[in-house]
């Protein structure tokens, strides 16, 4: 970057930061709650994580703190080696069919722990089937990709946990699983005419966008190379809405959704360069809009906007013994105004927008962590 100490870029980094120490409980190291009101949160505690990891401000805390930290998601782990918040679980072995309710959070530990620079205790011994390319490549198909949203989360978890199988236990053979097994099963499920996974399923465009930017960090990890940018980038610039954002009113995933394909796929092509950089700076302008004016992190929804004009997002939900995700409807409540995935993702995506635009005010010394991989980009 060319500078690090923009106006801009100090004034994203201050609101973020303060809502983070605002949402601290007590003085043991890593206690979040998400959003005000609320008690000690996982969500709470992984996001914060994160957003300190953004700004370059875990290496200020000390080693022991952070050790501390990373052990409360240390203790979610079972014996199998999956996580979960149900304190039942520890005990339980699962079948990989029976995972599904457990992989998003599971993925969610392990990340935050690589952020903090620590790693599980346990083997990951539930994932042990996935290291057969062939099981491999049944499972990533075996899912309902009418929902990419759904389905490409949980395949993402399943990439995350096989990296931490590969650098944390010593399972050299992972990529050459994932090549022969994860690889093949996207390729066949990316759509040609779209460019997203799941269209030619009957996904709409916004799904199939959500579904995608699961996907493609897995790619830009392994450094496969992405087929089909062109298809890609029409398919993200007709998702965006007018007022610049991915969602009505404004939503934190969707919008970080959008702006991260944005900012990878205009660094990969110059193919319709002036629209990309145009849908750039209009989401850059939506995005602000979420600062919160008292400079205490990021808004759920847009400043100046009506509950009339929002949209509940779907956030999907994985039921033990059910082979597809309910939907669940999120962000309706005006008494709700901030969570803490906001302030993850909404400094994150500027992040990516200034460094793809270069010239925006906000470009700064950001930390894009490979190891989380909604924060690993094909620029890295």
């Amino acid at each position: 970057m060319e500078t690090i100490n923009k106006d801009g870029y100090l004034r994203i980094k201050q609101r973020s930061l303060r809502y983070v120490d605002a949402m601290k409980i007590g003085t043991s190291p890593g206690i979040y709650r998400k959003e005000d009101g609320a008690g000690a949160s996982f969500y709470g505690s992984y996001h914060a994580a994160h957003i300190l990891d953004l700004f370059n401000e875990l290496p200020n805390i000390p080693m022991d703190s952070r050790m501390e930290w990373a052990r409360q998601f240390q203790q979610h782990q079972t014996k199998q080696g999956y996580f979960s918040g149900n304190v039942t679980d520890q005990d339980r072995m699962r079948s990989l069919n029976q995972m599904e309710p457990v992989w998003h959070y599971t993925r969610g530990n392990i990340w935050a722990l690589r952020v903090l620079g620590f790693q599980a205790t346990q083997e990951f011994k539930f994932a042990e089937p996935l290291l057969d390319a062939n099981n491999l490549y049944q499972w990533v198909k075996h899912y309902d990709w009418s929902n990419p949203w759904a389905a490409g989360n949980q395949v993402l978890a399943a990439a995350t946990t096989l990296f931490a199988m590969r650098d944390w236990f010593g399972v050299k053979e992972v990529d050459e699983i994932m090549e022969f097994g994860m690889l093949p099963a996207l390729e066949e499920l990316q759509d040609p005419k779209t460019g997203f996974w799941g269209t030619q399923h009957g996904a709409d465009l916004p799904n199939a966008l959500f579904g995608t930017i699961h996907i493609i960090p897995i790619y830009f990890a392994q450094g496969w190379r992405l087929h089909r940018l062109e298809k890609s980038i029409d398919s993200t610039i007709a998702c965006q809405l007018k007022d610049g954002s991915f969602w009505p009113g404004g939503s934190d995933c969707p919008d970080f959704d959008g702006a991260y394909m944005l900012a990878n796929l205009g660094y990969l092509t110059d193919y319709r360069k002036q629209d990309v950089e145009e849908a750039a700076r209009r989401y850059l302008t939506h995005a602000l809009k979420h600062e919160d004016p008292k400079g205490l992190g990021w808004l759920l929804h847009r400043r100046g906007s009506q509950p009339s004009e929002w949209v509940p997002r779907p956030h999907w939900i994985w039921k033990e013994d059910q082979a597809r995700a309910i939907s669940e409807l999120r962000d309706s409540n005006p008494d709700r105004t901030h969570i803490m995935l906001g302030s993850w993702f909404y400094p994150l995506s500027i992040a990516l927008i200034s460094h793809l635009l270069g010239d925006t005010g906000y470009e700064g010394p950001y930390h894009f962590n490979i190891n989380s991989l909604h924060v690993c980009n094909i620029f890295r």
